[in-house]
């Protein structure tokens, strides 16, 4: 029997059709990995199975039985959990009342324990149950939400939507151990990610949407990451390697117990560990947070001492930031697309007499024209883009319509499809060619890699620098490795 089974599965949103007749199924310990670009259907294949959206028609199975009208409670109860990438958490509650939010038939007396269990299993047994959920990384959050399923009893189907965009790789290595445990006890996982090297790692079967259907359903051990992006992206070319703008001229400076200089034109990265002091750096730079570690470092910009209080500050001095967590910390779900991109600037535009974006915008046409952006009209809510469309619009904002001195990107392409990398890299690059300078912050050695034309490894406040070439990645791990073995 099967452990789930989509049969005919077909959605329809208005005039677009987001799912066409999808039909596979699923036998317990299998590992689906399941992928597309962004708006092939995928998440909306989730929505179905978690009993957040219904089928126009078609319908889907759990363990034989078909599943008519069921809520996300009422299939939880039945053992389908379903991790997002923007976990459902309330920050404000604890990691404790978060497990048990909603869950009034488990027994007081019973959640300690469960919760104990939950936590270890998931990799979180040294976190305090009573931490609260705002104060952990998106990697924690995710697995937080993991162990939210497993509070309830046996996991015999398990939704991963792009569990690994926001960690290291060691995270990963223990999050794909989990998953084998999870296949080894005989639940049946879907896990969906952009990252080819995760599915080809820890999946048994690949199985590829397309406009909305399946258009290849193969077991990974005859698949190739080069098989896998062809079919991702049909005649998808990999961007050659970013060859830096010529300039003397240094836009940025961080002295410390380091020195790194960033020059005018260039996309430099910081590499480090998940949720490592590069991405401390970075809020220190922005105004944002100050942490300890960043106080013994000294910033100047343009040749002048430079110490923003807050992000008001550091944007008034023409530096911007994108955020890892676009979803709690950037887009307001709340707003049309294109009040996201120009929400900072609607006084400014006013006073230049642009056109408001209630009834247009100039500025937010050509930034959908030169990101690239697919989906429906600006004037649509945010979250009615996919994933890797919400990216661009985040990184729209803080490029046009005026341009920055200096953008700071926290892993700017995670969770995107082949895709949209090559659409953000080629934007940042025209952006890098005019002038301005790009720091890119990531516990991504590819997407350094992908992106730079050389980048600083960080750990403490040990930094090395790494030049470009064909074995930029593999040295950026050694160096890394080496620092932390000092």
């Amino acid at each position: 029997m099967q452990r789930i089974a989509f049969r005919g599965i077909t959605v329809d949103f208005g005039a677009t059709r987001a799912l066409d007749d999808v039909e596979f199924a699923i036998a317990p310990g299998e590992v689906v990995g399941l992928l597309g670009h962004n708006g092939a259907g995928k998440s909306t294949l989730v929505g179905v199975a978690a009993g957040v959206l219904r089928p126009t028609s078609g319908s889907f199975e759990l363990e034989g039985e078909t599943v008519e009208h069921a809520t996300p409670h009422a299939l939880s109860a039945r053992g389908l959990t379903v991790v997002n990438q923007e976990p459902a958490l309330v920050g404000s509650l604890s990691i404790h009342d978060n497990l048990f939010l909603g869950r009034a038939g488990i027994a007081r007396r019973e959640r300690p324990e469960r919760a104990r269990d939950a936590l270890t299993r998931v990799g979180l047994g040294h976190v305090p149950p009573g931490t609260l959920v705002a104060e952990l990384s998106i990697g924690e959050r995710q697995l937080v939400d993991l162990a939210r399923g497993l509070v309830v009893g046996d996991v015999k189907v398990l939704f991963l939507d792009e569990p690994t965009a926001a960690l290291g790789a060691a995270e990963t290595e223990n999050l794909h151990s989990l998953i084998r445990e999870f296949s080894d006890a005989g639940t049946a996982v879907v896990y969906v990610s952009h990252r080819l090297p995760d599915i080809l790692d820890v999946c048994t079967r690949a199985v590829v949407l397309n406009g909305g259907r399946v258009v290849r359903d193969t077991p990974t051990d005859t698949l190739t990451v080069a098989e896998l992006s062809h079919a991702l992206a049909p005649g998808f070319s990999e961007l050659e390697a970013h060859t830096a703008v010529q300039s003397e001229e240094v836009a940025l400076e961080i002295d410390g117990p380091s020195r790194m200089r960033f020059r005018r034109g260039e996309i430099v990265g910081l590499f480090g560990m998940a949720a490592g002091n590069q991405f401390k750096l970075m809020e220190s730079l922005f105004g944002w947070r100050q942490h300890a570690v960043t106080e013994r470092f000294s910033y100047s910009l343009e040749g002048s001492g430079f110490a923003p209080a807050s992000p008001r500050a550091a944007i008034r001095s023409g530096v911007m930031m994108v955020p890892a967590d676009r979803e709690r910390d950037g887009l307001l779900t709340n707003l049309s697309a294109r009040e996201n991109v120009l929400l900072p600037w609607f006084r400014r535009l006013a006073r230049a007499g642009a056109v408001m974006p209630s009834t247009g915008g100039a500025e937010y046409e050509r930034s959908r024209e030169e990101m690239r952006v697919h989906g429906p009209e600006g004037s649509a809510p945010i979250g009615a883009f996919s994933g890797g469309n919400r990216q661009k619009h985040l990184l729209s904002r803080w490029i046009y319509p005026y341009r920055p001195r200096v953008l700071l990107l926290n892993q700017p392409t995670q969770g995107v499809d082949i895709g949209a990398k090559n659409d953000i890299v080629r934007a940042l690059r025209g952006l890098a060619e005019s002038g301005v300078t790009i720091v890119v912050a990531s516990s991504e050695s590819d997407e350094i890699a992908r992106m730079c034309s050389r980048a600083y490894v960080i750990y403490d406040t040990a930094v090395s620098e790494i030049g470009s070439g064909p074995q930029m990645e593999e040295h950026l791990l050694g160096s890394l490795l080496d620092l932390a073995g000092r």
